[in-house]
């Protein structure tokens, strides 16, 4: 349902001929249209376990005690000794909306690698760009 109304919304979009610096940009992922830089929303729409693989980490338990959890401020409040500095983690590559952490803040559509992530994880890079402290 919800994977139907959000390609209901893009034909919608797509229809009303909004001017180019308006419309995102759109790229072809597992054989669907989508908003290359999504809100977390977007992405959620389909990873719902129906129709992509589920990421319930990120919708039941969405926290930073879990693994990925989004949309919650970056670094937590208390916690800030454990994590590098917002502005060296966005200068080395993390997305952050409005100081949060959402799903681009580790993937990028644009890249073919597995998981799309931003940057290569062997050794833990990725995680420990943000992760000073465990």
């Amino acid at each position: 349902m919800k994977r139907l109304l959000w390609i209901s919304v893009a034909l919608l979009l797509a229809t009303l001929g909004l001017p180019a610096w308006l419309q995102a940009e759109q790229m072809l992922h597992h054989g669907l249209m989508v908003e290359a830089d999504s809100p977390a929303q977007g992405c959620l729409g389909c990873h719902d376990g129906v129709s992509a693989k589920h990421v319930s980490f990120c919708t039941v338990q969405c926290d930073f005690s879990s693994p990925h959890s989004l949309m919650k401020p970056y670094p937590p409040a208390g916690r800030e000794a454990r994590y590098a500095p917002a502005s060296v983690i966005v200068a080395k590559g993390i997305k952050l909306e409005n100081g949060r952490v959402t799903c681009n803040s580790c993937h990028d559509l644009r890249k073919p690698s597995a998981g799309h992530l931003i940057m290569e994880n062997t050794r833990s890079k990725l995680c420990l760009t943000c992760h000073i402290r465990m």
